[in-house]
């Protein structure tokens, strides 16, 4: 079985740039659009009403944020499998508010729930 976490094996100082392998196995590079660009989108995805429209927010964040790396899968709403959507949910959260700062060598982005069953320490 593969990982459950995407993992990341590159990151640019300024975090705006990421470099990841996903639990589909492909490598993928994350490029952040800006902070303006970034809080320009939220006004369009975000209602104090209704909270978060998701599929404005994955739409717009896997159109101009994921990039395919080595290979020409470019993953949209309906193109990738329905356990990958909420992963790809977390982590595109996640590294547009700047909060994908953990990085050393490869490491588990730890997105989601720890793996069942997993009693091993990193």
């Amino acid at each position: 079985m593969g990982t459950t976490n995407p993992v990341i094996t590159s990151m640019d100082d300024s975090g705006k740039v990421v470099h990841i392998r996903f639990i589909d196995g492909k490598n993928y590079k994350l490029q952040h659009p800006g902070n303006r660009i970034y809080l320009n989108w939220q006004r369009d995805f975000l209602s104090m009403a209704e909270g978060i429209d998701q599929a404005k927010f994955l739409d717009k964040a896997f159109e101009y944020c994921v990039i395919p790396d080595g290979h020409d899968f470019k993953p949209t709403i309906e193109t990738v499998k329905p356990k990958e959507l909420g992963v790809w949910q977390r982590l595109l959260r996640r590294f547009l508010d700047g909060s994908l700062d953990d990085v050393g060598e490869e490491k588990d982005t730890n997105v989601g729930r720890p793996a069942r069953g997993s009693g091993s320490k990193d």
